[in-house]
């Protein structure tokens, strides 16, 4: 005979089965007949179980059996569905986009994804995601990619290394930036890399990754990037803000050098 618990755990291998690893609780309502304390019973025992976890505004990701040693969903699995949900524009940005274009040798403490509202970390066992706020997001920033789960939105080589700057908190220390990009520069496009100018990416961060990429070995990259910034006139800049300014200046990129940065490579 089928228990509650039963039918609660052949809804979601269901899903899986036929590729699907989200739903929202309206689905579950509409598709289970189950209503009220019934469906919310339900949803506690798969969670208990560890078959879901919630995130957020009533929708769940399926942690399916090769996960749930893990305690969680892979984000690849689930961000894509729940960003269309939200109705968010987004892409896998920062270090973790650096990841998946080659750059491996920094791992990032927490999934890093760039979306345009402001969002709260999101914290589910040991998967910690970290939102960063662009007001515009243009489908030029990112790359779709196909993942089991169906796509996910990864940032262009070029806009993750312009990330690590614009963000400072995706990579707070500015010889882990340069470690991140002498690796990174093998996926870069020096053409992609000029055309950071007309995506309306700010001035200082584009003249710090310009010199970060001189000196991590990228320079034959840069050519056109500098020739675009020098339309815009570009003032001086310290490559480290919270530092005092004193060091040498580099004229090619308007930038004054008070801190030392080694990449560890």
């Amino acid at each position: 005979m089928k228990t509650k618990r039963d039918s609660g755990r052949e809804y979601v291998r269901n899903l899986l089965g036929r590729g699907f690893c989200t739903f929202t609780r309206d689905q579950v309502a509409r598709e289970t007949g189950r209503k009220g304390a019934n469906l919310s019973n339900t949803l506690a025992r798969l969670k208990d179980a560890g078959w879901i976890m919630s995130v957020g505004c009533a929708f769940y990701a399926i942690i399916d059996p090769g996960n749930q040693g893990f305690g969680f969903a892979p984000p690849h699995a689930f961000l894509d569905d729940w960003a269309k949900h939200r109705g968010l524009e987004y892409y896998v940005g920062g270090v973790s986009a650096a990841e998946m274009h080659g750059a491996s040798h920094q791992r990032p403490q927490g999934y890093q994804v760039v979306v345009n509202r402001a969002l709260r970390p999101f914290v589910h066992g040991d998967l910690r995601i970290t939102f960063f706020r662009k007001r515009r997001i243009g489908g030029g920033m990112w790359q779709e990619r196909t993942v089991p789960s169906g796509y996910l939105r990864v940032s262009t080589p070029e806009i993750a290394a312009y990330d690590l700057l614009y963000f400072p908190r995706a990579c707070p220390s500015l010889s882990r930036v340069a470690t991140i990009l002498a690796e990174l520069g093998e996926a870069l496009d020096s053409a992609a890399l000029a055309s950071l100018c007309e995506m309306d990416c700010e001035t200082t961060p584009l003249q710090r990754l310009g010199w970060l990429l001189d000196r991590t070995g990228w320079r034959e990259h840069t050519g056109g990037l500098h020739e675009a910034l020098q339309a815009r006139r570009p003032a001086w800049r310290l490559l480290q803000p919270r530092l005092p300014a004193r060091g040498r200046r580099d004229s090619r990129w308007h930038i004054v050098e008070n801190t030392e940065v080694e990449p560890d490579v």
